[in-house]
Order: C-alpha cells, then structure tokens, then sequence
C-alpha cells in the first residue's frame, strides 16, 4: 500500500464517494470518475447557487513511511475543475481547505522518499 492514498468524500457525515486520487499534492487532488458520480459535484441547494461546484467534507487515508496503517487526515475540499478525459471518464481536480493539524505533514512524509521531520526538533538536537 506505500504511496497510495483513499480519498472519502463526505456529506453530512455520510460517505458519498470513495477513490484513489491519481494526482495528490498539499494544495489538493486530482482524481478520475464516470459521468454517473460527475452528478454529485453539482450544488443542488437552490436556484442562487445551482451550476457551483459542491463543498465536501474529505478524509484522505495516506500510508506513510512510517508504517503500514494508514493515517487520517481530514480537510475541507472545493471542487474546482471537471475534465471530460473520454467518454465516460472525467477527471475531477478538488482543491484542499481548513487542513487538520498534520494534514500537510502527512502529505509530505506520503510524497517524499524518507521520513519527513520538524525542524524545531532538528534545531533543538543540534544545539
């Protein structure tokens, strides 16, 4: 499971969709769905707001080098960009915000080759 990540996306508590994001970086994913789970990221809410992209509550899973469990984060996610890839494939690029405490330590130690450490700790060894 090393360098992969399980994106949840959630409604009111409730999963609504679950995914493996093919591109993922601090700032937020990217991801490939079919144009039946396209339907979900329309704003429904009223006629003001009809045609905007949905909020979501997001848990993304990410396996660390750390170890073989996976460590959550949770965020807010802001769908910013719908691609049509092919015919019943999109590509959805959702941007993070509100990131828990952690969230972008984890993304680090996720994307980079070692172990990612604080600095302050660092400075407090070498002094």
């Amino acid at each position: 499971m090393k360098n992969q990540a399980i994106l949840t996306l959630l409604i009111d508590k409730k999963e609504v969709l679950k995914v493996t994001p093919s591109q993922l970086s601090p700032r937020g994913c990217e991801f490939e769905c079919t144009e039946k789970e396209v339907t979900l990221f329309r704003n429904k809410v009223d006629h003001l707001t009809q045609g905007r992209y949905a909020n979501f509550s997001i848990r993304l899973g990410l396996f660390p080098h750390s170890g073989p469990v996976p460590q959550y984060m949770t965020a807010e996610g802001q769908v910013t960009s719908i691609r049509r890839n092919a015919q019943d494939c999109y590509c959805i690029a959702l941007e993070f915000e509100h990131v828990a405490s952690g969230g972008y330590r984890l993304i680090a130690e996720h994307l980079s080759d070692s172990i990612v450490t604080v600095i302050d700790s660092v400075k407090i060894k070498s002094a």
